[in-house]
């Protein structure tokens, strides 16, 4: 009898601890007659990694629900990071919305000829893994030509949903700020 509690309680433990990663997924609600039939991101393996900043050392990753912070002269810090379902819809639907999936793989601002060229240095650099429905999107950007460009200011503001939704996180809020900057 002692070994058929301590086998339910290990049991338990085991079960408990298999959702201990602390990313509450919820499951998505079936779509009624006018609803698209847009399958939501977790039933379609929607994933993504971004790697940011002016050396792109900053990565979020939802493969592995982690996120890593440049602390530039120092180690970098890797945490637990998850975004919900909801959150990753939101990232999705921007993405939808902005045609990111018809995006170049090498994104750059093109200036028309005889226009001036408008260079920001330091500049910030973008990497996108994005897994959707077993396809694989990558794109690249060097966010250094500030020229007027449509597409770059919209891929601007899906970094920005990204980035808002992750450091809005405790998670996130809790780590150190770096003693140094890039100059």
């Amino acid at each position: 009898m002692k070994k058929v509690r301590l086998i339910i309680v290990a049991l338990a433990l085991a079960v408990a601890l298999s959702g201990a990663s602390g990313c509450e997924k919820s499951t998505p609600a079936e779509p009624t007659a006018d609803d698209t039939v847009t399958p939501a991101p977790a039933e379609s393996g929607f994933n993504l990694i971004l790697k940011y900043g002016i050396t792109a050392r900053n990565e979020i990753d939802t493969y592995l629900d982690k996120f890593t912070k440049d602390m530039i002269a120092d180690p970098p810090i890797t945490i637990d990071l998850c975004l919900t379902e909801e959150e990753m819809d939101r990232i999705y639907q921007k993405m939808v919305e902005i045609d990111f999936f018809n995006y170049p793989e090498a994104f750059r601002v093109e200036v028309p000829p005889g226009e001036n060229t408008i260079i920001r240095t330091p500049y910030s650099s973008y990497y996108f893994t994005v897994e959707y429905d077993s396809q694989i999107k990558k794109l690249r950007w060097a966010d250094e030509i500030m020229n007027p460009d449509v597409k770059a200011d919209k891929l601007r503001d899906l970094i920005e949903l990204i980035r808002d939704i992750m450091e809005s996180k405790e998670e996130y809020k809790e780590l150190p700020e770096p003693t140094s900057a890039y100059q």
